[in-house]
């Protein structure tokens, strides 16, 4: 009795590793987070007024997850323990970077509409390959192929035909999904009056800032309702390494 191979057989086995290696190799989706432009820490200060402010610079946790590629997010929160009603607008917050360059807050709507003008984001579904065995039958009676069943004169898969035992399927289709504006509008902060034992916290936001630049500083200020008086409280702001 022979023990070699039938040629057919090495030919059937050499084109299901084929396929095999084939779903290893097609392109996947990867998601990257994008790089902050600063050290996402906190920074607390605290007035002999009562007043305790924190910032967590480059710290966003809504939706776009990719916020950072359009704008600078800066997490701040006013807490008013004292017996005085605060007031604050987004005129009383600036940014310094070290060159001395000044980067006043975008308003919410004004970062929305940055994001409604970018590219949609594109997703793939399913985003990996499908291979199927079958039996190869070819063409015949107005059908193509045959895995387990008969496939329409108007629809062929991609894959191997005529006898072929395997069929490659890539990712099925893609589709777009705009960006989602919601939370860059309902969590900013909003200017205005923080009232006694009160606090207010959200999101402020700035544009991209620069590559070249190696540090910051971020001052926040408020004043005494009923008062002249103004005070400022004054946050370095480290940047990332790496940040692209």
């Amino acid at each position: 009795m022979s023990n070699s191979v039938s040629p057919s057989y090495r030919l059937y086995f050499g084109l299901f590793l084929a396929a095999l290696f084939l779903t290893g190799c097609y392109p996947r989706n990867y998601y990257r987070p994008p790089q902050p432009a600063f050290i996402p820490e906190p920074s607390v200060q605290s007035g002999q007024d009562g007043v305790r402010v924190t910032v967590i610079p480059s710290y966003w946790t809504g939706s776009p997850a990719n916020l950072q590629n359009y704008v600078t997010a800066v997490y701040v929160e006013i807490e008013n323990f004292s017996n005085n009603t605060l007031v604050f607008d987004y005129n009383d917050i600036v940014m310094f970077d070290d060159f001395r360059t000044q980067y006043s807050p975008l308003s919410p709507q004004a970062v929305a509409d940055i994001l409604s003008q970018s590219e949609p984001r594109v997703y793939a579904a399913p985003s990996y390959p499908r291979v199927s065995i079958g039996i190869g039958a070819g063409y015949y009676g107005g059908y193509y192929g045959r895995r387990w069943g008969y496939y329409g004169p108007y629809y062929r898969p991609f894959g191997f035909y005529t006898y072929s035992p395997v069929w490659y399927y890539p990712p099925a289709y893609y589709y777009s999904k705009p960006v989602s504006t919601k939370d860059v509008v309902t969590e900013a902060l909003i200017p205005g009056p923080v009232y006694p034992n009160a606090s207010v916290e959200g999101y402020i936001y700035f544009k991209q800032i620069p590559l070249e630049v190696t540090g910051a500083t971020l001052d926040i200020s408020y004043g005494i309702e009923g008062t002249p008086e103004y005070r400022t409280f004054s946050f370095p702001l480290p940047m990332s390494e790496g940040r692209y």
